[in-house]
């Protein structure tokens, strides 16, 4: 077993960051459009990597439909992603990132990383790639065995809820 008190300052640690995290994701920005919420602009990140359709662009975000909605209509009116018709079924929406959400994702990603370069200046190459490393291993765990799909039968931890008649 890990050593107790490392785990407790691992958690405080956590806690302190999500504290910063949750300042930031509550966040309005002002754009010459007007005003639009911090969480909106993650909707971009999954998309400059490719176009999906609004429940899967949910699901990658972890976040609820009618927020991620809202989040897109957001976006398309500020011409940052615009709605194609899906060429595998013509009934359904893909949403496709535009130049302009696609340049506003590399300023995004610019100021993160000069904001990042100021807490971290004092570190090495070395040392980011060692956080990087084990920071991912650290989530991974976590997604498989601190935060247990609910509704799947073998989970750790956790049952499946009864099905009722009128699922699926």
């Amino acid at each position: 077993m890990l050593d107790p008190q490392l785990m407790d300052q691992l958690f405080d640690s956590l806690i302190r960051f999500v504290r910063i995290r949750e300042r930031a994701v509550h966040t309005t920005f002002r754009t010459s459009e007007g005003e639009v919420e911090t969480a909106a602009f993650k909707a971009l990140f999954p998309l400059s990597r490719n176009p999906m359709r609004s429940r899967e662009l949910a699901a990658e975000l972890t976040a609820d439909p009618s927020t991620v909605s809202r989040h897109v209509a957001a976006l398309v009116d500020l011409g940052l992603v615009r709605r194609e018709a899906d060429p595998a079924d013509g009934r359904a929406t893909l949403l496709v990132i535009t130049d302009a959400g696609r340049a506003r994702v590399e300023a995004m990603r610019s100021i993160r990383r000069e904001a990042m370069d100021r807490a971290m200046g004092d570190w090495t190459d070395g040392e980011l790639a060692t956080l990087v490393t084990l920071l991912t291993r650290f989530v991974d765990a976590a997604e498989t065995f601190l935060v247990p799909d609910c509704g799947r039968p073998d989970s750790p931890g956790t049952t499946a809820p009864p099905a009722s008649k009128g699922s699926r």
